[in-house]
C-alpha cells in the first residue's frame, strides 16, 4: 500500500528544519502515524491553518521507504475554535499530549476517536467540570492501553473511599461522569492520584 485516505486527529506536532513539521495523527484506518508535512512552515503552504492540535481533518498519506507524507488535507474542523477560556484550552492539549505520549506508533485503540471528540465537546460546553472530565479521560485511556493498575491492590495508597470511584471514572460514560458534583478537596485529590498515574507509566 503506498496511498491511503483516512479520517484523523492531530494530536501534536513539531518543525522540522526551516520549512517543514513533523505532525503526529491518530487515524481510523491505521491508528498512530508520525507523517511529515513538507513544506508546511511556509507561509504559502497549503496547509497553512490546517495542522492545528486537536484537528479533526482527513487525510490523503503516501507512504514512502523512510516516511510517510501528507500530500492533502481536507474537512479540517477543530471542536474547541470557539472556546476562549484559557482553562479549556489548557486542558484540551494536555488530553492532546498525553495520548500522544501513551500510545506507540501504528497502534490502535478501540473507539478513540469517539472518546476524544466527546471528552472536547464536553470540556468546551462546561468548564465547571473541564477537570473533573479531563481526569476521566486519561483514566479511560490508560485502562484502554492496557496500563491503568487494579485500584484494590494498587501502590500508591489511594484512599479506600476513592477506589470505587476510579473504577466508576474507569467504566462509566461521560455522560454519567459529567453529572458528578465534587467538593474542592475531592477534585484536588484526584487529580493528585491522576498525576501520579501518568507519573508511574
Amino acid at each position: 500500500m503506498k496511498n491511503l485516505t483516512t479520517d484523523c486527529i492531530i494530536l501534536g506536532h513539531r518543525n522540522l528544519g526551516e520549512n517543514d513539521k513533523a505532525i503526529f495523527l491518530y487515524t481510523e484506518k491505521m491508528g498512530k502515524l508520525r507523517t511529515i508535512a513538507k513544506g508546511s512552515r511556509k507561509l504559502t503552504s497549503r496547509f497553512t491553518g490546517h495542522l492545528e492540535t486537536l484537528n479533526f481533518c482527513t487525510v490523503e498519506l503516501y507512504f514512502g521507504p523512510h516516511q510517510t507524507l501528507i500530500t492533502e488535507i481536507a474537512n479540517s474542523k477543530n471542536i474547541l475554535k470557539e472556546v476562549s477560556d484559557l482553562k479549556t484550552i489548557n486542558a484540551a492539549l494536555k488530553i492532546a499530549e498525553i495520548t500522544n505520549k501513551y500510545i506507540f506508533e501504528e497502534q490502535k485503540v478501540e473507539n478513540l476517536i469517539p472518546l476524544l471528540i466527546e471528552t472536547l465537546e464536553k470540556i468546551s460546553q462546561n468548564k465547571e467540570k473541564t477537570e473533573l472530565i479531563k481526569n476521566a479521560y486519561i483514566i479511560q485511556l490508560l485502562d484502554k492501553v492496557g496500563i491503568i493498575p487494579d485500584f484494590k491492590e494498587n501502590n500508591f495508597d489511594i484512599k479506600e473511599k476513592y477506589i470505587k470511584f476510579f473504577n466508576y471514572l474507569r467504566t462509566r460514560s461521560l455522560n454519567d461522569i459529567n453529572c458528578i458534583n465534587l467538593k474542592s478537596e475531592e477534585e484536588k485529590y484526584i487529580q493528585s492520584v491522576t498525576e501520579k498515574l501518568l507519573i508511574i507509566n
